[in-house]
């Protein structure tokens, strides 16, 4: 978990972007509220007023008989109640709240609030600045249906800049825990901002216990109070190794992986307790994937049930008829400190060239774009196979998408923000290990977009990731043995619950 705070009195240069510290803290329980009570209680009684008849107050002389009779008034009796007055007349069934609460997507004026409930049902949002929801409360109307697995998300406005709001859902006298966020900053306001972000949250099971941990990084996120909270990618792992039943194929697969996590107490409380800006990584879908490659139903069914469990918008703003589907690229400004670039690098990208660099005797090249000096000291042959380099620097390969790439690098050059976030699946510095799914592996964007960074004199631009389940804080070159000065910087965090 790394967090990051930024005053206006900051200096530029980021050097403090983040601090990694490992908390051990108690199970988080809600604030802003409690949760009231969502089940009623019947009493079933027998009286001659309710017409049905009233057990004897003493045995019957005729033992067997009379036993039997009693039995079958009493059964008859629960029968007919149950079917005619399971509740109150009048009254609606209760319903759970079985996910929890949370927003996302915060800007200035609106937010995305979610939550998933068991059953069908309709459902008010209401937001206000108010805890106790005595004043001021904006509500919202929404459904709740099978065809998305009962989730809702709506999009609250108009709210106030850089306020601090609570929301909870309703359904008669069903009532969510309360969740809160706090509004953005109007873009000329110099009101700072603090942040958490990680990543990488395989939550399944293994014997009814977690494979991993209990998401306990999160609690820790939660105590740090953050404006927001950006959940980078793989948030959850669909295909992973302890899956009993193997990777997630169908809708419900992905969906169920969305359940199990939100299992996790320390997630929900961290979701409820602040906003939060998702995107997707590999894991989503299945590992590594590509939009050239990628089955087309499972793509699908994983980018359905991500955009149903997360509070993402889902009004897509990019179109690129090149992409498997349209990016899920937003920019959120903070006030005057900060812009918030969320990236999509899976929807767009093309396919890895592994094949190229792949030796006669069918080994991979395990780091083809590092100096020939410095594979031959880790006793790799001088020089990957023919044709390696020229696939993985290929400029009609891309990572983005034209449409994203040109986003990107316009809101880079016309942002004033003091610093510039770019929420970033994969790592962007050079490891040259592996390189096939990160940024190195398609190098002529990888380089384009840095030289633009350089070449427009665009300062703070830092670079937020997770997906290597390492925590490093570095700065980032075009060629770290060649280039005089670092472009940009980049904060490797992670992973929640996942091998390291």
């Amino acid at each position: 978990m790394g967090h990051s705070r930024f005053l206006p009195e900051s200096c530029h240069r980021p050097t403090a972007a983040s601090r990694w510290r490992l908390l051990a803290s108690p199970r988080l329980t809600a604030t802003g509220g409690s949760r009231p009570s969502t089940s009623t209680s019947t009493r079933l009684t027998s009286s001659p007023s309710s017409g049905y008849s009233r057990f004897p107050s003493k045995p019957s002389r005729r033992r067997g008989g009379g036993i039997v009779r009693r039995l079958g008034t009493l059964l008859a009796t629960v029968a007919l109640v149950a079917a005619v007055s399971p509740t109150p007349a009048g009254a609606a069934t209760p319903i759970s709240f079985t996910d929890g609460v949370a927003s996302g997507d915060v800007t200035p004026i609106s937010a995305v609030l979610w939550t998933r409930v068991d059953q069908a049902a309709t459902l008010t949002a209401e937001v206000s600045t108010d805890p106790s929801f005595a004043a001021g409360t904006l509500r919202f109307p929404a459904s709740a249906t099978a065809a998305k697995d009962f989730t809702v998300k709506i999009l609250a406005l108009p709210l106030a800049p850089n306020h601090p709001y609570f929301y909870r859902w309703r359904h008669a006298g069903s009532v969510s825990p309360v969740g809160k966020f706090k509004t953005a900053p109007s873009p000329l306001e110099p009101a700072g901002l603090r942040f958490v972000y990680t990543g990488d949250s395989d939550g399944t099971m293994v014997g009814g216990q977690p494979a991993f941990n209990n998401f306990e990084t999160l609690a820790a996120a939660r105590n740090e109070n953050p404006d927001f909270f950006v959940y980078l990618g793989d948030t959850i792992y669909a295909d992973s190794v302890f899956r009993p039943t193997g990777p997630a194929v169908t809708l419900d697969d992905y969906r169920a992986a969305y359940r199990v996590n939100r299992g996790y107490a320390n997630l929900t409380d961290l979701l409820r307790a602040t906003s939060t800006y998702a995107i997707w990584d590999d894991h989503e879908v299945v590992n590594d994937f590509d939009s050239a490659t990628v089955d087309p139903q499972r793509y699908a069914n994983g980018r359905q049930a991500f955009l149903e469990y997360l509070p993402v918008e889902t009004a897509i703003r990019l179109h690129d008829a090149g992409c498997r589907t349209d990016p899920m690229f937003r920019v959120f400004r903070w006030g005057k400190d900060a812009d918030v670039v969320v990236l999509d690098e899976r929807s767009c990208r093309s396919a890895e060239v592994k094949p190229a660099c792949t030796f006669p005797n069918g080994a991979l090249d395990l780091a083809p774009t590092l100096p020939p000096p410095a594979r031959v000291q880790f006793g790799l042959p001088a020089n990957p196979p023919p044709g390696c380099l020229a696939a993985l620097n290929d400029p009609a390969r891309t990572y983005l998408g034209a449409v994203q790439k040109a986003a990107l690098l316009t809101i880079l050059q016309r942002s004033r923000a003091r610093f510039k976030f770019v929420v970033s699946e994969d790592a962007i510095q050079q490891f040259y290990a592996l390189p096939y799914d990160r940024w190195e592996g398609y190098g002529a964007e990888r380089a384009q977009v840095l030289n633009f960074i350089r070449a427009n004199a665009i300062p703070n631009v830092t670079f937020l990731t997770t997906d290597e389940h390492a925590v490093m804080m570095n700065q980032v070159f075009v060629d770290r043995f060649a280039d005089p000065q670092p472009i940009a910087y980049e904060a490797v965090t992670g992973p929640i619950a996942t091998f390291t």
